[in-house]
């Protein structure tokens, strides 16, 4: 089969979209976003600072003014209940584990 420069066959496309695909991206980032929409808002801003902002656990409980305690017991739920309303997202943990 003659192809013109920059076409590619369909036989030549991958079945699933490459790792570092932005729509893929964006598709992990709606689900996580879901999920914690799901959560009270004292275990979202938990997560957000422990997980996104990477903050320690003494950082988090000053920022939200609670105990290191209510930081670690808060974590503890939120992820608990992240496991049981999204259990698709351990499935894309490990995925990146995998890289």
């Amino acid at each position: 089969m003659w192809r013109k420069r920059g076409e590619w066959s369909l036989d030549d496309l991958p079945d699933r979209p490459a790792p570092d695909d932005p729509i893929d991206d964006a598709t992990r980032r709606l689900a996580v976003d879901a999920a914690l929409a799901r959560l009270t808002p004292r275990q979202r801003a938990v997560l957000v600072l422990r997980f996104y902002d990477d903050r320690s656990v003494a950082e988090a409980a000053e920022i939200l003014g609670v105990t290191e305690g209510t930081v670690k017991s808060q974590t503890a739920y939120a992820l608990g209940r992240l496991r049981v309303i999204a259990p698709h997202l351990a499935e894309l943990t490990v995925e990146e584990a995998g890289r």
